[in-house]
């Protein structure tokens, strides 16, 4: 059983969980910071209180929210965890952000099928790092 209802990671599991699920790495200076701005965040905990799944809404919660870092450790994929964080994510959406809020996402290559069953559409855009 998973509870979701529990802490938010620190910066040390936020890490450790995006290095697990082979997501790029980031300094613990800019996790702090990025972790403090959340304006959601979904952490799913084992029975131990380890952190095995996640997924946090980052934006202005206005006009623009973005979903990222949706993590499972890969031990516990395959098992609906994945949708699980973002029903939860979805759901928040759609009771707290305001109606026309543009909600976008960058999922790794085989992620679509998930996010298309949540209403995502593909669309061109593009990125960088600083």
């Amino acid at each position: 059983m998973i509870d979701f209802d529990g802490a938010p990671a620190s910066v040390a599991e936020y890490l450790a969980l995006r290095s697990a699920a082979g997501l790029s790495p980031y300094d613990p200076d800019a996790a702090r910071i990025g972790l403090s701005a959340t304006l959601h965040g979904t952490w799913g905990r084992d029975a131990d209180g380890a952190l095995v799944a996640m997924g946090r809404l980052v934006g202005d919660g206005g006009c623009f929210a973005q979903v990222t870092d949706i993590a499972v450790r890969p031990d516990r994929q395959r098992q609906g965890l994945g949708r699980a964080v973002m029903t939860r994510l979805m759901d928040w959406a759609g009771a707290n952000l305001p109606a026309g809020c543009y909600l976008s996402l960058i999922a790794d290559p085989g992620a679509e099928r998930l996010y298309e069953s949540f209403g995502f559409e593909l669309r061109t855009g593009m990125a960088r790092r600083v």
